[in-house]
């Protein structure tokens, strides 16, 4: 009897073994999957969405080991697996694309940002000297005034518009979302402060070039306000790269000169 019991618990621990190599092979093709899905020709809510299933089966394999095995899917050290890129909160494994994304631009929304962000932070933190990554905050300088004086449709039409500029001017990889009244948030992943400085200048030149027809009678020039972030010396986390940017964005908007600083980690810490 004993005997069988040993032949049982070797077995049970073959099939967690094998269900271990699985999910570390899968690990290790993920950054190759998740590249080959940024630079696809799919659209940004379809890339979004892909990126998010990516990450939601990872973490759920995870999850069915732990279970195998008995434990508890809250380990009692951090340790015990490796993070996940995000997890999906919800009961269905169906994805709503609806839900990532932005009903005046079609565009991914705040939600996709931040977990699209999160994946590409984990991916970043595993190597930050040998890739960056940078984020861009945009808004439309005087969007409140051109809504009151031409409306509200002519408003919609302008943030469509601006997003289709911004995407012309972006690589492959990146990804561009909208959410709030008038903000474009940017994931920039592998570019540093030069390119994301580059990518800028790309943006504002097709704008000078391209200006928006307001009305049959009117066209206008659209002019961007910018804030840049990049990880690690700007910050480590989603939350403050995208406060960063936004902050600097503020600056260009008002002329102030105070700088925004940033700290090493070893710094705060």
């Amino acid at each position: 009897m004993a005997k069988m019991n040993e032949v049982k618990n070797s077995a049970s621990g073959s099939e967690i073994d094998r269900a271990q190599f699985a999910l570390l092979l899968f690990g290790l093709v993920a950054p190759a999957i998740t590249f080959a899905i940024a630079v696809s020709g799919l659209s940004m809510v379809a890339k979004t969405a892909a990126l998010v299933g990516l990450s939601a089966l990872y973490a759920f394999g995870w999850l069915a080991a732990l279970r195998r095995r008995g434990l508890s899917a809250k380990p009692e050290a951090a340790d015990d697996i490796p993070p996940a890129p995000c997890v999906i909160d919800g009961t269905s494994d169906n994805i709503d694309i609806g839900s990532f994304a932005d009903s005046r631009t079609n565009l991914p929304n705040e939600r996709a940002f931040f977990v699209v962000l999160e994946n590409q932070l984990a991916e970043s933190a595993r190597s930050k000297d040998e890739r960056p990554l940078s984020v861009l905050s945009i808004d439309v300088n005087g969007f409140d005034e051109i809504n009151k004086r031409f409306g509200h449709t002519t408003g919609d039409r302008l943030l469509r518009f601006v997003g289709e500029a911004i995407s012309s001017q972006l690589r492959k990889m990146d990804l561009i979302t909208h959410f709030g009244a008038n903000e474009f948030n940017v994931i920039l992943p592998t570019a540093n402060a030069t390119v994301t400085a580059e990518i800028v200048h790309r943006i504002k030149d097709s704008l000078i070039a391209c200006p928006f027809e307001a009305s049959e009678q009117e066209a206008i020039k659209v002019w961007l306000n910018f804030g840049a972030a990049t990880f690690w010396k700007d910050g480590d986390s989603a939350d403050l790269l995208l406060r960063t940017a936004r902050r600097r964005k503020l600056q260009e908007k008002t002329g102030d000169t105070d700088p925004v600083h940033s700290f090493d980690r070893d710094y705060v810490n």
